[in-house]
């Protein structure tokens, strides 16, 4: 009998089938680890859900990771009346974790031990693949399918075709997790990898940083892919042995275990050598324009810049922003500096934790300092929610997860998407500038 080689992904996928390994339709029935929820989506399933006159199946209460991060806080009467129904339908339905006003659903799920290495995890937002860095299958899915493994514990899946990834090489220090998001964007296109698994590998002379891993695992969804995992290696191990309170040796028995076979291969590969790449800018309103910093045409005036979301608002992010100051500092010769007057600056931590840790390692005095306003980690700006809105024909520079026409403000507003280096850069010069100008 042929020995059959397995890469990680269908690893994972295969620990993942629930019942009968024979698909239906070419659909298996997956058990997820985790059922990730937030506010709006969960309080929109909730009338579905009673109409379905039956409770959760025993345990799936306790894999829901639910966070109110939308509304935080609800700005208006009626969207603290669909956090009020998200509260009173988690409280009934006796959820284990609920987190509230804490942070980002997607950035907080990463924190927590209970999202795990080797796991199926699920959730009701498409950014939910940025836990695809913690070696693990993660995706977003719709309200239904949800609401499906709401009421079933486990959802309806394909077995997907892997476009392996090879990062090489050693990256410029002031090219970050998002630029490499963007070149991946770039090189596969906007939807290039649907129905598609991206498996990255981690090649690189200085190995990728755990805090820019889950900036491409989130930039993943934007080539369509289904999910955007990285190999296990000892960064990951590094990170889970002291999120989680464990030796390294003991999370490295398994590690081996879930490594792509030798023989395994992928259905298509690509290879990124991250020496060559430069700071990277998608142009409104989609991503099928994106272009090195240094090539886009000179004066693109802002009206505001936005460094967060769960894309770009970690402590590794802030460490690039307050470096780019420095920098700025020695080359004007300046003990302090300011941001433009006429740019608006706003930065969101993507956490609590990381919200105090930047404030602990004074990287939030130094932007307060340069002009930022520092709001609480919610995804309020991002979406357009509130805490950043723009006006009719504003120009706005953000490390956020999309660009779309409309998403921030009005129809007439613009969103170009860059790095944390390069958006603090901006915001003191005025207008979208590249930091080779900067860092020589």
């Amino acid at each position: 009998m042929a020995t059959i080689y397995r890469n990680f992904y269908e690893k994972i996928f295969e620990l993942a089938v629930a019942g009968s390994p024979k698909p239906a339709g070419g659909y298996y029935a997956l058990a997820p680890g985790l059922i990730l929820g937030h506010d709006p989506l969960i309080a929109l399933l909730v009338d579905d859900f009673r109409e379905l006159r039956r409770k959760m199946p025993r345990g799936v209460n306790g894999k829901c990771f639910f966070t109110a991060d939308h509304f935080a806080p609800p700005s208006t009467i009626e969207r603290a009346g669909i956090l009020k129904k998200f509260l009173d339908f988690s409280a009934e339905e006796k959820i284990r974790t609920v987190k509230v006003f804490e942070g980002i659903c997607h950035q907080l799920l990463v924190e927590s031990p209970q999202a795990r290495p080797f796991s199926f995890i699920i959730g009701s937002d498409s950014h939910t693949v940025t836990a695809g860095a913690l070696a693990s299958v993660a995706a977003g899915y719709g309200s239904m399918d949800i609401l499906g493994a709401l009421a079933t514990g486990a959802v309806r899946e394909k077995k997907y075709p892997v476009i392996g990834v090879r990062f090489t090489g050693k990256k410029k220090r002031f090219v970050t997790g998002r630029d490499i998001g963007l070149e991946i964007i770039a090189r596969i296109g906007e939807g290039g990898a649907a129905n598609r698994v991206l498996e990255y590998s981690d090649e690189t002379a200085a190995r990728i940083h755990i805090d820019d891993r889950f900036s491409v695992s989130n930039a993943s969804v934007e080539c369509g892919a289904f999910t955007g995992l990285f190999r296990p290696d000892a960064v990951l191990l590094e990170y889970l042995a002291k999120r989680d309170n464990r030796s390294v040796k003991e999370l490295g028995r398994y590690f081996s275990d879930y490594a792509s076979d030798v023989g395994a291969g992928f259905d298509s590969s690509l290879g990124i050598d991250l020496s060559g790449l430069n700071p990277r800018v998608a142009l409104p309103h989609d991503f099928s324009d994106i272009r090195d910093v240094s090539r886009l045409r000179r004066g693109v005036a802002l009206d505001q810049v936005f460094i967060g979301s769960c894309a770009s608002g970690r402590l590794l992010d802030f460490k690039y922003m307050c470096d780019t100051l420095d920098a700025l500092g020695t080359r004007y010769r300046k003990t302090a500096v300011k941001k433009a007057p006429r740019v608006r600056l706003i930065v969101t931590p993507s956490s609590k934790n990381i919200y105090l840790r930047a404030m602990r390692a004074g990287y939030l005095e130094k932007l307060v300092n340069f002009g930022a306003v520092i709001t609480n980690p919610s995804c309020g700006p991002c979406g357009g929610i509130d805490k950043g809105i723009l006006g009719e024909n504003e120009v706005c520079l953000s490390t956020s997860t999309r660009n779309f026409r409309g998403r921030m403000g009005p129809f007439s507003s613009e969103i170009y998407i860059a790095s944390p280096v390069t958006a603090i850069l901006s915001a003191f010069t005025g207008k979208i500038t590249p930091p080779e100008e900067v860092f020589k």
